[in-house]
């Protein structure tokens, strides 16, 4: 796509940084640190995700509804993410990302604990929001020291490793839970000293909680803070500026940040209910559905990255200045059919596998979607506007997508065994809307991204 002006609501060239770029970190430096925070968004998806699995135990030992349960998994997340999240983020554009992202590693380690030393909805509610709160300050402070561990020509490769971390931690959370439901149902409840008599469920996230307090200690000692690259201003940029920055480019931030949100709620709703529809509609035990659903996570994420980056650079090489867009757009509109036709297959095998041509789809636009966050937003302002990036993904996606499935199977179809439908009807109007949207956002990215460049030819 060819732009000869720009729009009134672009980015603006960035004045002279006050620190002037440098070299980059070594190659090994950079990519170790990469892969790292890869592992640490691979366990922060464990904690997430795994609650998913584990929905009809928690279910039937605090004789929760779907409602209830969706609140669990969505809103108690959600809603201590949506607090945290922003001020946190603020922080992170000034202070040390390394010591924030390990603190919240920590943190969401022993609340996963929590989770499971819980004996009541409420109990069981604030441990989760404390999950989501610690969680909030990972994918900004992850981001923002990626965007100084690499050039901007590789970061769709950075951050496939980045998306490759979430996936994988998304498979772990299906195949790891899967077998550890079944090694925990077949020995039974197990009496632990403070905690009581713990189910299987519970025994399941006191489990995953530990690698994270190792990795947290190896991340510590390990890796350096990176030097952050062609800031304007030192110290923390005034809030105004930012809702400045935003207001400029409020035609592409919010086609943006609406699609990704809407995109979010239709993912995130059908990675919730997944499990819990194969049981219902097909008979499939959770730790038969785990495994399955993992492995096909650990065939679709390696050619869904490999894939999506190569086309992110391809279509950047051949001059596409709205390349990363383009590429998200592509994608959401492959994935939505899938995503519409798996939950009302006739067999599990046909939904399993419209679940995974669905999934690979729509993740081939992850590396590009990161990265076009990060090439259109000044230094100094990466981790806050991630943080927004994040709360459209992890706040409205997480908090509304199970809640919407949930509400439409309990008040509009008033029947748990018609989940299958509410999944259909959701993905089916929220799909094409987010493809829709994404398609709407390519013109104002280009003229962002030409107008971004212009500025790094200044600084350089």
């Amino acid at each position: 796509m060819k732009v000869d002006v720009f729009a009134k609501d672009e980015l603006a060239p960035p004045a002279n940084p006050q620190n002037a770029p440098g070299p980059w970190p070594p190659s090994r430096t950079a990519w170790y640190a990469v892969w790292l925070i890869a592992v640490i968004h691979m366990l922060s998806m464990l904690d997430r995700s795994i609650i998913n699995l584990l929905v009809e135990p928690i279910k039937r030992d605090l004789l929760l509804s779907d409602t209830q349960i969706s609140l669990i998994i969505g809103f108690a997340f959600s809603g201590f993410y949506a607090l945290c999240g922003l001020p946190m983020a603020r922080v992170a554009d000034s202070r040390s990302r390394k010591l924030i992202l390990v603190s919240g590693l920590a943190i969401w380690s022993l609340a996963t604990a929590l989770c499971g030393a819980a004996r009541s909805f409420a109990q069981l509610f604030v441990a989760r929001g404390i999950v989501g709160g610690a969680e909030s300050v990972a994918g900004p402070s992850s981001m923002s020291m990626i965007s100084d561990l690499v050039p901007p020509e590789k970061l769709p490769r950075a951050f496939a490793i980045y998306q490759l971390g979430i996936s994988a931690g998304a498979a772990s959370a299906l195949f790891v839970g899967g077998l550890l439901v079944a090694f925990f149902t077949s020995i039974g409840p197990i009496h632990i000293p403070i905690i009581g008599l713990a189910r299987e469920w519970q025994l399941v996230l006191l489990v995953s909680a530990l690698p994270g307090l190792v990795t947290a200690l190896l991340f510590l000692f390990t890796v350096p803070e990176p030097t952050r690259r062609n800031r304007r201003a030192s110290g923390s940029v005034p809030l105004r500026e930012v809702g400045r920055f935003l207001l400029s480019n409020r035609t592409l931030f919010l086609l943006l940040f609406l699609s990704l949100g809407i995109g979010a709620i239709e993912t995130f709703g059908l990675m919730a209910w997944r499990p819990a529809f194969y049981e219902r509609t097909y008979g499939w035990e959770p730790q038969h559905i785990g495994p399955l659903l993992a492995l096909s996570l650990v065939i679709s994420v390696p050619v869904a990255l490999i894939g999506g980056t190569w086309l992110a650079e391809f279509m950047n090489k051949r001059g596409h200045v709205d390349a990363m867009v383009r590429v998200c757009f592509l994608t959401q509109a492959l994935s939505a059919p899938f995503a519409i036709a798996g939950p009302l297959m006739p067999n599990p095998w046909l939904a399993f596998g419209c679940g995974v041509f669905g999934s690979m789809f729509g993740l081939m636009g992850a590396p590009a979607q990161n990265s076009a966050i990060q090439m259109v937003t000044p230094n100094e302002m990466r981790a806050q506007i991630s943080a927004l990036y994040l709360f459209t993904i992890s706040v409205i996606g997480t908090g509304l997508g199970p809640l919407m499935i949930a509400l439409t199977t309990d008040f509009g179809f008033g029947d748990e065994s018609m989940l299958r439908y509410s999944m259909a009807v959701v993905a089916g109007i929220l799909a094409p809307g987010g493809a829709f949207l994404m398609w709407l956002a390519m013109r104002p990215y280009a003229r962002a991204i030409l107008a971004a460049r212009a500025g790094w030819r200044n600084d350089g």
